[in-house]
């Protein structure tokens, strides 16, 4: 009795592993491709050049249908066209496709807050910032203060505030905000105290030496206030900041005469 041969058998398990190889290859392409075009939609974006952005994004979702970073590349460009709605479409979808992505969730809270939906934007500005695999928390305790102080609510903003800067102490816009929350309820000693950690961590930042040299004045400091607006000259090159501080200091000499 004759047995009838496997090869054929064996041939075909071995052309259909070739083609599940090739299929992964094609995938594993095509997600490359993707990334590739989701890279050069950023550029664009940062370049300003939204229509261009907006065709590489597209030509990325194409590839890519389910990557989350390409909707939320999405949902930044419609913000940037001042298109909230579809923003915020594109960045709810990303964060349904990944529901731990804090930096989506900490754009959408953005988008919110400009659509002045305080309570929204909290929720997710809290959700990004709570989220242990965040890598800048920072930004989303900082925004989350700016909700807060735009709702009409200075306490839960100096927590806020604070949680960012605990957070990173070298996140300089954390310390003037919660300097300027503390001076609008006359604490002027936190909001100096504040500051003088600010420059002592951050010596360059010119904002800070400024918010610190007003706060001295608030306080009847005015040597120390000079000595602010004089590092404020040293360190800084912006004309704007310069001709205020240069003023300031002009005003207290006047005084001294």
């Amino acid at each position: 009795m004759i047995r009838p041969r496997k090869m054929p058998f064996l041939c075909a398990v071995c052309i259909f592993a070739a083609i599940l190889a090739g299929c992964a290859g094609n995938s594993a392409n095509r997600k490359k491709e993707a990334d590739a075009r989701m890279r050069m939609g950023v550029t664009y974006l940062d370049q300003r050049n939204l229509p261009m952005a907006m065709q590489e994004l597209t030509k990325a979702s194409e590839l890519d249908p389910e990557n989350a970073e390409v909707e939320m590349v999405f949902g930044l460009t419609y913000q940037a066209r001042g298109d909230l709605s579809k923003a915020e479409e594109h960045l709810r979808r990303a964060i349904s496709m990944k529901s731990d992505y804090a930096e989506a969730r900490n754009n959408l809270g953005i988008v919110l807050a400009e659509r002045k939906e305080w309570d929204k934007a909290i929720r997710e500005f809290e959700a990004a910032a709570e989220n242990v695999m965040y890598t800048t928390p920072e930004r989303a305790y900082f925004n989350l203060g700016e909700a807060y102080r735009a709702k009409g609510d200075p306490a839960n903003a100096e927590g806020a505030y604070r949680r960012a800067v605990r957070a990173n102490d070298r996140y300089a816009p954390a310390y003037t905000a919660l300097s300027g929350v503390l001076g609008g309820q006359g604490k002027w000693n936190d909001a100096a105290s504040v500051l003088s950690r600010c420059v002592e961590v951050l010596p360059d930042y010119a904002s800070c030496w400024m918010e610190l040299g007003r706060a001295y004045l608030r306080l009847s400091r005015p040597a120390d206030a000079a000595k602010a607006f004089d590092k404020v000259l040293e360190v800084s090159s912006d004309p704007e900041m310069r001709i205020q501080a240069a003023g300031y200091m002009a005003l207290l000499g006047a005084q001294k005469r």
